[in-house]
């Protein structure tokens, strides 16, 4: 598109070589320096990145990522984000479970 209108495309690799695990069940933090790809890779790993080129594999449990059904057990708080200061951490994450995860799901498991 861009080039029907004489507008050069320069690419540009964000992330290169990243690989990392999470466990399931545990809270994770990603940490690191201003500029070193930490929203981008989360916003990758999260389906939020809608422009651009997305290459490479992602894979969960050693089979490759499905948006529909990764959407439901993989969650982020951003830095920024809005919480209400009337609720704990712990209440706000059961909150966003309840939110993603299928109704067949049980309070215990959710937990």
């Amino acid at each position: 598109e861009m080039k029907k209108y004489g507008i050069k495309e320069k690419r540009i690799q964000l992330l290169k070589d990243v690989s990392g695990a999470f466990r399931p069940g545990s809270l994770t933090a990603l940490m690191g320096v201003t500029g070193a790809g930490k929203t981008t890779l989360m916003d990758v790993l999260a389906g939020r990145k809608t422009g651009g080129y997305i290459e490479g594999c992602i894979k969960v449990s050693g089979y490759p990522k499905k948006q529909e059904t990764f959407a439901r057990v993989f969650g982020y708080c951003e830095q920024n984000d809005i919480h209400s200061p009337y609720i704990t951490i712990h209440e706000s994450l059961l909150f966003s479970a309840w939110l993603r995860l299928p109704p067949e799901i049980s309070s215990e498991t959710r937990i």
